[in-house]
């Protein structure tokens, strides 16, 4: 006989069941700990968990109870069971907020009792004052919060078994360990879950963007194609036109959608807040909605009282949100449906409302309808066109401006209403008139010897073609170093320059030009998709004298043409 041999044979048998049941728990917290590190579905980590807490605290019975509030703040989801059939536990309510389980789902620590039936927290409340008839009986009882490291408590590990006194001070320590892993694992789980939710809505954002590129694209071909065919045919051609424009302007709003939402995200969008009479700023979204809401033949009420509230704001922005709101009341509603839009004002807060009697939300969509891309499943054949962003753009604007909105509904075919809360300006409530005179469109002015310089040929052509039929004198050029070359000749009034070209870019030409003494007193116009005010500043230091963001609107163009001023 070894050594070894001989040791364990001398050993008392206590000690080498000791032993045993040490080399056990080991083993089980081993693979407890291997099994919630690679695991990442949700239902199976927590499943692992409370097998484990059940065995090693000796218990009869385990359960894992899912930290969710109903509307009354009391249901709580059963997540896992272990050591009965689920069955055992389908029958009995779930657990409430009572004395004993109150503990538990506020994270206030570990409850537990020798014996549940003498505590004095049980039976303290309605209507079973204690377990209910035919529950699986407990005597001893162990429960231990489950904390995230973020201090949210997730749910809750519960033990049970029918004989008193079962559970012993290193009961609750290993269960308290195994919280602590179960803790990990679910915010591991619930991150990859988020993770692969959002590149679900990513996929479909894309197909969508996708999808509604296209819709204005294919009207527009037609478009073309019909003044291709209909040279001799004024009606036909005004028509594609008028086609053509309302096609551009959806193009223009799915664009700037996106870059609103970009930075609003990484914190680059500025507000310009003055003081703004609310009535005003609905009207503007009025304005904008208008067409919309009378092409599905909507009956649209508008109330405002008291009729004068002011905010501090920024008078285009406010007005994008009423607009976004009016939209989709007008989108989600059946023709001829009625929309209302109000103003109120309530303590220190001025108050817009929203609100249709349309297809309306699930109340399961009631608090995600503000995220970005979520798009509501109604029911089929309602319009589901848009990116899934406009709501997302009413909230973070909403916020900026330090307000609230808020989703109402009953639920499908009961309609929707949408409340914005914004602060009151501060100070005494008196209106402030502003008054502009814009240049009448076409009115383009004394006739002006102008450059247009741009990479995209079509878009030097068309823009020149338009400045031509004004009645200027136009030349092109398709980089910064043929722009020098041909400006050195023609000697511009006014230079319009894309930013991103080949061989020299729109800044560099600019710095070029303004060191000619015939270039110092001319206008330059940066004509660019970048509009951050990154890019503006950028402009400015290089000599710009206006920065306008692509699809310029030729009336504004127009009236800067006017009378050409450097800022």
């Amino acid at each position: 006989m070894s050594g070894e041999e001989a040791q364990i044979a001398s050993t008392p048998a206590s000690s080498l069941e000791l032993l045993r049941d040490e080399a056990r728990l080991l083993e089980t917290l081993n693979r407890v700990g291997q099994a919630v590190a690679a695991e990442l579905d949700l239902e199976r980590v927590v499943q692992i968990v409370t097998d484990a807490g059940t065995e090693l605290s000796g218990a009869a019975f385990g359960s894992f109870f899912y930290n969710r509030l109903d509307d009354k703040g009391e249901t709580y989801w059963l997540y896992t069971i272990s050591g009965v059939p689920r069955e055992d536990f389908a029958k009995f309510p779930m657990p409430r907020n009572t004395a004993v389980f109150a503990p538990t789902f506020s994270g206030q620590g570990i409850v537990r009792s020798d014996d549940i039936l003498k505590d004095p927290r049980y039976g303290r409340n309605e209507p079973y004052h204690g377990m209910p008839k035919g529950h699986l009986p407990v005597r001893s009882y162990l429960a231990v919060p489950v904390v995230s490291r973020s201090g949210e408590v997730l749910g809750g590990l519960f033990f049970g078994h029918p004989e008193p006194a079962i559970f012993t001070d290193r009961s609750e320590r290993l269960v308290a360990g195994i919280a602590s892993q179960a803790a990990i694992a679910i915010d591991n789980a619930r991150l990859f879950q988020a993770v692969r939710d959002a590149d679900r809505r990513k996929d479909e954002f894309l197909a969508t963007l996708a999808h509604e590129l296209r819709n204005p694209l294919a009207p527009i071909r037609n478009a073309v194609e019909i003044l291709r065919l209909s040279e001799a045919d004024p009606v036909a051609s005004a028509s594609a036109r008028q086609l053509l424009e309302r096609q551009l302007k959806q193009l223009v709003r799915l664009i700037d959608d996106l870059l609103d939402v970009s930075r609003i995200t990484q914190g680059r969008l500025e507000l310009r807040k003055e003081k703004l009479d609310l009535s005003v700023a609905l009207r503007m979204a009025i304005e904008t909605s208008r067409p919309l809401i009378e092409s599905r033949r909507h009956t649209l009420h508008v109330s405002a009282q008291p009729d004068t509230v002011f905010v501090d704001a920024d008078a285009a922005r406010v007005a994008q949100v009423f607009a976004n709101l009016l939209n989709n009341s007008a989108k989600y509603s059946r023709p001829g449906s009625s929309i209302t839009a109000s103003l109120a004002r309530e303590g220190e807060h001025a108050v817009v409302t929203v609100a249709d009697n349309g297809v309306g939300i699930p109340q399961a969509m009631l608090s995600r309808v503000f995220e970005m891309f979520e798009r509501v499943d109604r029911e089929p054949g309602s319009p589901q066109d848009g990116l899934g962003i406009g709501l997302t753009l009413v909230r973070r604007l909403v916020e900026l401006h330090g307000g609230t909105v808020t989703a109402q509904s009953d639920g499908l075919n009961c309609g929707s209403t949408f409340i914005v809360r914004l602060p009151l300006a501060q100070g005494a409530h008196v209106p402030q008139e502003t008054r502009s005179t814009p240049a009448e469109a076409g009115d383009s002015g004394a006739r002006r010897k102008i450059l247009v310089v741009d990479d995209n040929r079509d878009s030097a052509m068309s823009l020149s073609l338009l400045l031509e039929l004004d009645g200027h004198e136009v030349r092109r050029a398709y980089d910064g170093v043929e722009a020098l070359e041909i400006a050195e000749d023609f000697r511009p009034e006014i230079t319009l320059l894309d930013i991103g070209m080949p061989r020299l870019d729109g800044y560099g030409a600019a710095r070029e030009l303004r060191r000619r003494d015939w270039a110092r007193d001319s206008l330059l116009v940066a004509l660019t998709g970048w509009g951050q005010q990154e890019d503006k500043r950028l402009a400015r230091e290089a000599g710009f004298d206006h920065h306008m963001v692509k699809p310029v609107d030729p009336d504004a163009l127009r009236r800067l043409l006017v009378e050409p001023r450097r800022l």
